[in-house]
């Protein structure tokens, strides 16, 4: 019988604690930043050369300049993330192996000026991603 109670004792514990709600965030508030455009890669030696445009208007509350998040994924394994500063427009990545398949992901970052500890001060725009 002792054994049957602490069974249940322990469902009981596991069920309280995973009901209790918890202060996730599941979304960032505010408008998304535009993407970027005319995102285009170019082969020289052992150098991809990555180049898009920012887009031309950015929300009020965005502070400038802009950052450029990359993802990077070579023969469908990540290689990372990078974040380049100062409202760039171009990125290289090395090594180039012709027998390899790459996919680059290039989002626009911004920050916003936020008093709250629960509400994220950052915000991506929809990611354009590039593949060959």
């Amino acid at each position: 019988m002792k054994k049957y109670i602490f069974y249940i004792s322990i469902l009981c514990a596991l069920f309280y604690t995973a009901c209790q709600k918890d202060e996730i965030i599941t979304s960032k508030p505010g408008e998304a930043i535009s993407p970027v455009t005319n995102l285009e890669h170019s082969i020289l030696d052992t150098n991809i050369n990555l180049t898009w445009k920012l887009p031309a208007t950015l929300q009020a509350d965005i502070i400038k300049p802009v950052s450029v998040f990359i993802i990077m994924s070579v023969d469908g394994q990540n290689k990372g993330n990078v974040v380049l500063e100062n409202a760039p427009e171009t990125y290289t990545y090395s090594p180039y192996d012709a027998e390899k398949k790459y996919k680059f992901t290039v989002k626009v970052m911004g920050k916003v000026d936020t008093k709250s500890p629960t509400v994220s001060n950052l915000r991506y725009s929809p990611g354009q991603t590039i593949s060959f």
